[in-house]
């Protein structure tokens, strides 16, 4: 039998269900455990989609436990970390290699059963192998670091760059780490809690702003004489999008990687963006750096093991949802199969 915790399009309900045989390319993965992510807060909110009756939960991993008879390249044992993202192959993005924009676009934990259970059955192509050392806690986060990764690729930072990270969430630090990879010059941090401006600046930002400074916007244009080459914005609110925007210099790039509400806009001039030379981008998923990340954190270029993790078991969900939402802790990650 397999626990789980199911979303019945309002609340979540606790379930248990028969297991059964994998099919044929499918892995039976005994879940280790997954992480909370913003998106299961909006999902519970009614701010963002899903597919109920749905078990959520998209960043996971675990054991596997048996495979279906076509699948070669996992086998019992193996540590796995998920990619929850699945394209069609054969839509017209697809076709393009544009795959995190796929029109036939389904995720583990949003449309189909996903990692706040016992147990799931993952589709063999979003399996990928992971030290058997590296704590589930950690291996949990594979999904939200690869998915920075995309983003930071995007921001295509060059030697000698100022980088403003907006936020100093999880996403915001793990873009940090990433930063401190790269030929940037000098990468700050914008973040109004001061327990994780310090900690940013443990990790190795240059300066830690609080973005509620009234000066904050004269402060940076000074230590940056002019303005950030890049800005990656990882709070997802849209006056963190305005602040990230008026931090920008000539030729800057802005990097959009926070969920916004929908509905939320704000006024720009396109003048302004002819004559300054900037370009906006946004961030969507993974596509093509989930193993990367697990490459960066194998070779230890990334670290995970600084990073504050809060853990409940699946019975206390409840809680690790308010621990989430809350920002207690820097992470929260459900663990299962102690």
């Amino acid at each position: 039998m397999m626990k789980a915790v199911q979303f019945n399009g309002k609340s979540l309900n606790s379930i248990e269900r028969a297991l059964r045989v994998p099919q044929h390319h499918e892995v039976l993965l005994r879940v280790q455990a997954c992480g909370v992510c913003g998106t299961d807060v909006k999902i519970l909110k009614g701010e963002s989609e899903a597919s109920p009756p749905v078990i959520l939960g998209h960043e996971f991993c675990g054991i596997a436990e048996k495979t279906g008879e076509r699948v070669t390249s996992v086998k019992p044992g193996d540590t796995i970390s998920v990619d929850p993202n699945i394209h069609c192959r054969h839509c017209r993005f697809c076709r393009k290699g544009k795959i995190n924009l796929c029109e036939n676009l389904t995720a583990l934990g949003v449309n189909i059963d996903g990692g706040f259970a016992t147990h799931c059955y993952v589709p063999e192509s979003q399996c990928y192998h992971i030290p058997p050392d590296l704590p589930p806690e950690q291996a949990a986060l594979m999904e939200p670091l690869s998915c920075a990764l995309y983003g930071f690729q995007k921001a295509c930072i060059n030697p000698g760059d100022a980088v403003v990270i907006m936020g100093g969430g999880i996403i915001g630090i793990l873009m940090l780490k990433l930063a401190r990879l790269s030929p940037a010059l000098m990468v700050l941090l914008v973040e109004p809690d001061e327990n994780r401006r310090n900690y940013g600046m443990s990790l190795g930002a240059n300066a830690a702003f609080n973005p509620h400074d009234p000066r904050l916007q004269e402060k940076i244009h000074a230590l940056t004489q002019g303005g950030a080459d890049c800005v990656i914005e990882c709070v997802g609110n849209i006056q963190a999008v305005k602040t990230a925007y008026s931090l920008l210099s000539r030729g800057g790039h802005l990097i959009l990687f926070g969920v916004t509400h929908p509905e939320q806009s704000f006024s720009l001039y396109p003048y302004e963006l002819f004559k300054n030379d900037i370009r906006i981008s946004g961030s969507f998923l993974n596509p093509g750096t989930f193993q990367p990340a697990i490459d960066l954190v194998q070779s230890k270029k990334i670290t995970l093991d600084d990073i504050e993790i809060k853990t409940f078991p699946l019975t206390e969900i409840e809680h690790a949802i308010g621990n989430q939402t809350e920002r207690k802790s820097l992470k929260t990650v459900v663990t299962m199969n102690p």
